[in-house]
């Protein structure tokens, strides 16, 4: 019988990150971790973007390298994965097979450059991390708090830094977007006006991000920054954690679509952000409706009362293609 289900791309999960936390954490680990591969077969997850991260703190660069090893010699050596190449790829080969897609990409660039570090490491570590994990999908600056490069989310006000703007002038031309998920909004407005006056090449998203309209938190994106990702033809990943879909209410997912299907409909992607959980003590961090891959097709079964098969469909995995096509094309 043919699987009528529609294909997923996810553009952010720490499943490198536990994997090299947690001594004998393995891929399969499914009570611990809501992007096992288990769960991702199950929700048909096609291409899992897999971000290198790390806190700004000393042994940053190292723990990146570490994840990018496991990403080569742990996840990529299974039968049912393999490496993302270029999206044709992922068109002709993984939308209709059986394996899963993995892309890499960095969630903070401490780990590329320590904050006392000569600022040409983060360059070569740059090539070195692509020479093990291929190309990367997308670098954010930093995370919540600011780090040599830039603020994040909880230190507002705090833009973009000297060391920011040279790592920018680095990415230009290379096919590697920029992810203002964990951005202040001082930064992310900073980073957008220096790629235009300096007329870099540099595509921009939002990889694990909800609106700020719909939930009030800074780790959300305020409507005039959904309007500049969308202008430039960017991404915007819907995040699973219950802080940034509603404290209370798991609905709030579907008003968070709702939202962007109204103000980015090219733009909205999937970006489920799961991380290590306690391993069923205590409360998640997810509502149970989205606690794992596995609830993909059981939330677009949902949205299929209130959203076409096309829109459906641009935001499971075509609006992402697009974008592949265009960055990598």
């Amino acid at each position: 019988m043919e699987d009528s289900r529609l294909p997923i791309i996810d553009l952010h999960c720490d499943l490198t990150g536990y994997l090299a936390w947690i001594p004998g954490a393995t891929p399969m680990d499914v009570d611990r971790i809501g992007c096992a591969i288990p769960h991702l077969q199950a929700g048909k997850v096609k291409l899992q973007t897999m971000a290198f991260f790390t806190p700004t703190e000393p042994g940053s660069a190292d723990f990146t390298l570490k994840q990018a090893l496991l990403f080569r010699e742990d996840l990529l050596r299974r039968e049912d994965v393999f490496a993302l190449v270029s999206p044709k790829e992922l068109q002709n080969q993984v939308l209709h097979g059986k394996r899963i897609a993995m892309v890499a990409a960095i969630e903070n660039a401490s780990g590329l450059c320590e904050e006392e570090e000569p600022l040409k490491l983060a360059f070569s570590r740059l090539e070195k991390i692509t020479e093990l994990a291929g190309p990367m999908l997308y670098i954010s600056l930093t995370h919540v708090d600011e780090n040599r490069f830039s603020g994040g989310n909880l230190t507002p006000g705090i833009g973009l830094k000297p060391d920011g703007e040279q790592l920018l002038r680095y990415l230009s031309g290379r096919r590697i977007a920029v992810d203002l998920a964990h951005t202040s909004d001082a930064a992310a407005f900073d980073i957008l006006s220096f790629i235009d006056r300096q007329n870099l090449d540099i595509p921009v998203m939002a990889s694990h991000s909800n609106f700020r309209a719909v939930c009030d938190h800074p780790r959300n994106l305020p409507q005039e920054l959904v309007a500049e990702i969308v202008r430039r033809q960017g991404l915007i990943g819907l995040n699973f954690l219950r802080s940034f879909v509603h404290p209370d209410r798991p609905e709030g997912l579907l008003e968070h679509i709702r939202y962007g299907f109204r103000h980015a409909p090219q733009a909205l992607a999937f970006g489920a952000d799961f991380f290590q959980e306690s391993g069923g003590t205590g409360e998640s961090y997810y509502h149970e409706e989205h606690r794992t891959a596995a609830r993909y097709q059981n939330i677009l079964a949902e949205l299929r009362q209130e959203f076409s098969p096309d829109q459906l469909g641009d935001l499971s995995y075509r609006n992402v293609l697009r974008f592949l096509g265009r960055l990598w094309g």
